[in-house]
């Protein structure tokens, strides 16, 4: 009795009053044939294969090898980075003991012509954007749990574009290939990976997104098109797109910043303010605007005047202008009163030192500090403990 033969299995059956010698050779036509068939689908070994990320582990040695600026974390540590010879080295190291915790390489494979970056578009200024503190290459999440990096792909034979009109810069865009990587800032563990087409024009996290604003140009209006996408860091649901002509300038804890100008002030004419922003939810959804805006910081504040600002004709007005530093998730606002915000990193996260100085009249006195915001709680200002926060701006 003859066994069956497999579902979808090839049988072949030598055809009626056929010899051996016509069969094999038969058999021999159908194996070329099948040769030729199967090769005709598989990519030409020419074709460069597209990289990937590998991110690894490693022991750091040396932790004065790594880059400024720095970016303050949850558990009194700061993580830093530095790019060397096409591998990027991001490591947290404690505030206190100066020791690392955690530190990994991030670098392409299976992409020998292609080196990593931060973005950066310095004859459009972008370079200052991108290295701000509140949306850039290196953000942090207001409740410090955690990092993420945008890297920009570059292929090494790539020349210098000659931009000539809106229709070349659309098409180097479309060249264009980026990546976002968001980690646990207190293991290292990566929590996400994602991959950009375009200009990735800024990021920047909330407690529980990644937000990237992209564009096919170096701004998000016009035919730039410009998108924010929206990602769960836990991967529980589906990213979210909005088309904007704004910029991205800033995160809160669970909402966004936009704004009709960049906020950067070699971007801008002086002063770059007032402005007025647009507070959004990741899904896109307007929740409210803030008037009379003059900066961002990280964690989710908004310094901006408390009345219509200077129009700028009196160069000593806007100095005298009574401002306030504005916690844009729970509305809490600290008078300023002639004193200045300055970003510091405290065991909690990303915070805020209002500093006074010791002569008013003098712009080169020592400050001090008068009290310290932190984006862990309600937004009040605290006075106590006040010799723990850092007073270096990171």
């Amino acid at each position: 009795m003859m066994g069956k033969h497999p579902r979808n299995a090839l049988t072949f059956m030598p055809p009626a009053g056929a010899t051996p010698h016509t069969f094999f050779i038969a058999l021999c036509t159908i194996a070329v044939t099948l040769t030729l068939s199967l090769g005709a689908c598989t990519p030409r070994s020419s074709h460069p294969t597209h990289e990937s990320l590998a991110i690894t582990a490693r022991t750091l040695k040396n932790v004065d090898e790594l880059d400024t600026p720095s970016t303050p974390t949850n558990g009194g540590t700061h993580v830093s980075t530095a790019l060397k010879n096409n591998i990027l080295t991001v490591a947290s190291i404690n505030s206190t003991e100066y020791k690392p915790q955690w530190a990994l390489d991030i670098s392409l494979t299976n992409a020998p012509d292609s080196s990593i970056s931060w973005p950066s578009y310095s004859d459009h200024g972008l370079t200052g954007r991108l290295m701000s503190t509140a949306v850039g290459a290196l953000v942090v999440s207001p409740n410090g749990n955690y990092v993420s990096l945008a890297l920009q792909v570059t292929r090494k034979q790539e020349a210098e574009p000659q931009l000539t009109d809106q229709s070349s810069t659309v098409e180097l865009a479309s060249q264009q290939r980026g990546y976002v990587v968001v980690l646990d800032a207190r293991t290292g563990k990566t929590v996400l990976t994602r991959e950009f087409s375009g200009f990735i024009l800024a990021q920047a996290l909330t407690n529980d997104h990644l937000a990237v604003e992209t564009a096919h140009a170096y701004f998000p209006s016009g035919e730039g098109k410009g998108t924010i996408t929206a990602v769960p860091l836990s991967g529980s649901a589906s990213p979210t797109t909005t088309p904007t002509d704004q910029w991205l300038v800033g995160a809160g804890q669970d909402s966004l910043l936009l704004s009709p100008q960049p906020l950067y002030y070699d971007m801008c004419s002086s002063p770059c303010g007032p402005f007025t922003l647009t507070r959004i939810s990741t899904n896109g959804h307007k929740l409210a605007t803030i008037t009379h805006a003059d900066r961002v910081y990280r964690g989710g504040w908004v310094e901006r005047y408390k009345d219509p600002a200077p129009d700028g004709k009196d160069e000593k007005e806007p100095a005298q202008a009574a401002r306030e530093v504005v916690d844009v998730d729970t509305g809490a606002a600290t008078d300023l009163n002639g004193e200045h915000a300055q970003e510091t990193g405290l065991p909690t996260g990303p915070g805020l030192l209002v500093m006074r100085r010791t002569d008013p009249d003098k712009q080169s006195s020592p400050s001090v500090p008068v009290s310290w915001l932190s984006a862990a709680d309600d937004g009040h200002p605290h006075t106590e403990n006040l010799e723990q926060p850092s007073t270096k701006s990171d």
